[in-house]
């Protein structure tokens, strides 16, 4: 694969990204693993929404005729949150899954689909925390292996 799948998913939706379906306002998109310790925890949702990624599975099958090739999936989890109410996060779902449904034939180079696959509903109403996680696979199809 010629980019990683994180900093791929990254640029794609921040690329792709329409304000206009999200009330204005545009999430940052980080990979969780550049973020620092903790850092996730105590983002502040008041300043901006947030989107954060992180590879769930890695999977590799080979083909039943060649063995010099697989076919790579990639289960990449989005976790998206806001505290600005249940609309929010529920255009925010949109956007996501308008994003994953443009660019689902893939982009010839880096992987051959994006598949939007789940979501979970994770807020916590209590602490006015809107969270939904999507899990979203990148597939390549004959992958050489070395």
């Amino acid at each position: 694969m010629a980019t990683e799948s994180i900093e791929l998913i990254r640029s794609i939706f921040d690329t792709n990204w329409n304000r206009a379906n999200t009330s204005q306002r545009k999430p940052v998109i980080q990979d969780i693993t550049t973020v620092d310790p903790g850092r996730g925890k105590r983002f502040d949702l008041n300043r901006s929404d947030a989107i954060f990624l992180y590879e769930t599975a890695h999977n590799e099958e080979q083909p039943d005729i060649f063995y010099d090739v697989v076919h790579t999936r990639v289960n990449v989890t989005v976790d998206a949150r806001t505290v600005m109410g249940r609309d929010q996060i529920m255009k925010m779902e949109d956007e996501i899954r308008r994003i994953v449904h443009s660019k689902r034939k893939g982009d010839g180079q880096n992987f051959d689909r994006l598949l939007y696959k789940t979501r979970t509903d994770l807020s916590d109403r209590t602490k006015h925390l809107h969270r939904f996680t999507f899990q979203v696979e990148i597939v390549i199809f004959a992958e050489l292996i070395a």
